[in-house]
């Protein structure tokens, strides 16, 4: 376990939602020039032949948009923590065109991981039909509510293709507030939260042992930056799978964080627009959707397109605090596994 903390965390990362208002420096527009360029890339980057997942940033050249991309890499890093990139028109492109262009995007912000065992690495979130909170059932896979957690890459990206027919509220809370929160408020949880606790590992859930080795830490912290992992769902599953309850103040310090993440002046919502971009730093925001509802037409089901990134240097964590490095293969080199 790393040292707790015990003074709150100031700058930019410790952002309030209330304070950020529903515009400034986290929401970017795409100039019509910056468009252009795109399409230009794009263009180009067909024109090669190169396999998408094959690319590099020569693949997919842009010079104009190139300080843009900077800004957002040094805003998930070093600023809030997030960014939403709005503008692109994606009418005049098909489904696997704008997959394209976000891929693209996505190599000049980091290196792509695998997001499931199947090592996809442009994943696609939509309502699969499956229930939430099935043992082997990831909440991409479901329209309903996902509580606010972090997912297992340095930073997330998701691109809105089409909007559901109702629902489908995104929202952000940044985990060192919520850290500030605990700390100024009930300090004796965060022993147990930098300790950490067991999680289901929900592709192995159904046979074998399926929970994690160690427990996994809630919060760590180097030189003062506060590092987050959080999956309540899986927490509760792995206390499951184990047969050994949560304790009580377990349980208490658990329900305190999450009830700071429903606080309105900390969270920020926002509804993502076709078109969309957004990057969130996995180390200190969490991330949350409301659930929805899809219509019997394919421009009312809700689709985004998802990647899971690394960040090009290394985000600073403790060794306690494992790195998020997506869907890896194990030892055996024969079973996928999240890190």
């Amino acid at each position: 376990m790393s040292m707790v903390l015990t003074q709150p965390v100031t700058g930019p990362r410790a952002w309030r939602g209330a304070e950020l208002g529903q515009d400034g420096p986290w929401l970017l527009e795409l100039t019509p020039a910056e468009q252009r360029e795109i399409a230009i890339a794009l263009a180009h980057a067909v024109r090669t032949g190169t396999p998408m997942l094959h690319w590099q940033e020569a693949t997919f050249p842009l010079d104009g948009l190139r300080e843009k991309l900077r800004a957002i890499a040094h805003q998930l890093r070093d600023g809030l923590g997030f960014t939403i990139l709005r503008g692109l028109d994606i009418s005049n492109y098909s489904d696997e065109e704008v997959g394209m262009i976000y891929w693209g995007l996505g190599l000049y912000l980091g290196e792509p991981l695998g997001q499931n065992p199947k090592g996809d690495l442009l994943g696609h979130v939509f309502d699969q039909g499956r229930k939430y909170g099935g043992l082997d059932v990831r909440g991409y896979e479901t329209s309903a509510y996902l509580p606010y957690h972090t997912d297992s890459c340095d930073f997330l990206g998701l691109m809105c293709l089409r909007q559901g027919l109702s629902g489908g509220l995104s929202s952000l809370v940044s985990s060192v507030s919520v850290h500030n929160a605990i700390l100024a408020e009930h300090p004796e949880y965060l022993g147990l939260l930098y300790n950490g606790f067991y999680y289901i590992r929900r592709e192995e859930a159904l046979g074998g042992k399926g929970v994690s080795e160690a427990p996994v830490p809630v919060f760590g912290q180097t030189d003062g930056i506060v590092s987050c992992r959080y999956l309540r769902n899986q927490i509760n599953a792995g206390a499951v799978k184990r047969g050994v309850p949560l304790t009580a103040m377990e349980t208490e310090a658990l329900d305190f964080l999450d009830a700071q993440t429903q606080r309105e002046d900390l969270r920020l919502d926002f509804m993502l627009r076709p078109g969309d971009m957004e990057f969130c730093n996995n180390y200190t925001v969490l991330h949350s959707r409301t659930e929805f509802a899809d219509g019997p037409e394919r421009s009312q089901q809700r689709h985004m397109l998802r990647l899971w990134l690394k960040f090009h240097e290394r985000w600073p964590v403790s060794e306690h605090f494992a790195e998020h490095r997506g869907y890896v293969l194990t030892a055996r080199g024969t079973v996928l596994a999240e890190a």
